[in-house]
């Protein structure tokens, strides 16, 4: 795995854009992003500009349509770090000296730290180009506004998503493109979703929208609002009902992994080693072959992520850290089999049913 935050290093990891999640260039005024959002916080403070708001500053900001509102960009721009102070600093030669010198200080630390395969760096460009899919995918068009949207158009939303995750899957991991059918579609049945569920999760907290679930679209389900995720149809129970489940159905995911990944403050790569542990499962019903190469992807994950905190000094104690980071697998394993069960009670009772084959892909095997 390796870095490019600046023009002395030789490394080659690229990090996230802590204001849009774009692909960052480097540190920017305190914290990681890209150069447009870098540009935009410059701009904004060495004219003293000031921004409004029409949406009483609740606008979440994604990389796709980041300029939607100014004044929630800058506002995001100063909560992950950026500090206005430093656009003065910049023009300081000594700064820019001893910066140069901290860069290689840390480059030269991270090389006495053995290279391992470069898998989450791998991960990362699929999930880029699974981004870039989407918007194709979804028609989605640039600074184009999200909106609330009800459960008829779910179904057709993530009927849409299996090939193009499948895609992801196999770029990501190039054993998974190569098992049998019968492995691929087991593991397949037991990533895709609580797949789903982290990654709306995971948008939401990136977003700071924990009652809000994004979804690979762009759109999202407002967990305020059951009413619009029925589209003012209760089928066969009352309103009171529909809201009852509703809320026990979502209310328990930002409890059981929005706010958890919101605790520990979960990036990017961490995120990434998580929906890749999810695959890797060995308890599926594949074969030996199949589940001794998930192994061995599990244990180069693993190696990658404490490569990544220790060459990247992101964590005082990569163990601990990496032991955190894996403590979270349990609760989003526990409310997927909750979602599972909720999916089986409204194909029983015929109510708010999915498609046969969206159903098929949301049972797991195990």
């Amino acid at each position: 795995m390796k870095i490019h935050n600046s023009p002395t290093s030789t490394s080659d990891i690229k990090l996230s854009c802590k204001v849009c999640h774009e692909s960052a260039d480097g540190l920017h005024f305190g914290a990681p992003a890209c150069r447009a959002c870098a540009a935009f916080f410059r701009r904004t403070v060495q004219l003293n500009k000031k921004h409004s708001c029409a949406k009483n500053s609740q606008c979440y900001i994604l990389s796709n349509i980041r300029n939607m509102c100014r004044s929630c960009r800058y506002g995001k721009c100063l909560s992950v770090g950026m500090k206005t102070s430093a656009v003065q600093q910049k023009r300081d030669q000594l700064g820019k000296r001893e910066a140069l010198r901290n860069i290689q200080n840390s480059h030269d630390d991270a090389a006495e730290t053995p290279k391992p395969e470069p898998v989450l760096d791998r991960i990362f460009q699929a999930y880029k180009q699974l981004e870039e899919s989407r918007k194709t995918v979804h028609n989605r068009k640039d600074n184009q506004i999200p909106k609330a949207i009800c459960w008829e158009q779910i179904k057709d939303l993530f009927a849409n998503e299996m090939s193009i995750v499948y895609t992801f899957l196999c770029k990501s991991f190039p054993g998974y493109a190569t098992c049998p059918p019968d492995a691929k579609r087991a593991m397949f049945k037991n990533f895709f979703l609580p797949f789903t569920l982290i990654e709306s999760s995971y948008l939401s907290y990136i977003n700071d929208k924990p009652d809000i679930m994004i979804m690979p679209s762009g759109d999202f389900i407002d967990l305020l609002n059951f009413e619009s995720y029925y589209n003012g149809e209760y089928e066969k129970f009352t309103k009171d009902q529909a809201s009852s489940i509703f809320h026990n159905q979502f209310g328990m995911m930002k409890n059981s992994i929005t706010f958890p990944l919101m605790a520990e403050k979960v990036d990017i790569y961490e995120f990434l080693f998580l929906i890749s542990m999810l695959l890797l499962e060995t308890d599926a019903e594949i074969d030996a072959g199949s589940s001794e190469a998930a192994l061995k992807s599990r244990n180069s994950l693993i190696r990658d992520l404490l490569y990544y905190y220790t060459s990247r000094k992101v964590q005082d104690d990569p163990a601990l850290r990496l032991g955190k980071i894996l403590t979270l697998l349990p609760s989003i394993h526990r409310y997927s089999r909750k979602f599972q069960e909720y999916l089986e009670i409204k194909s029983l009772l015929n109510i708010y049913t999915l498609p046969r084959n969206l159903y098929d892909m949301f049972t797991p095997t195990s």
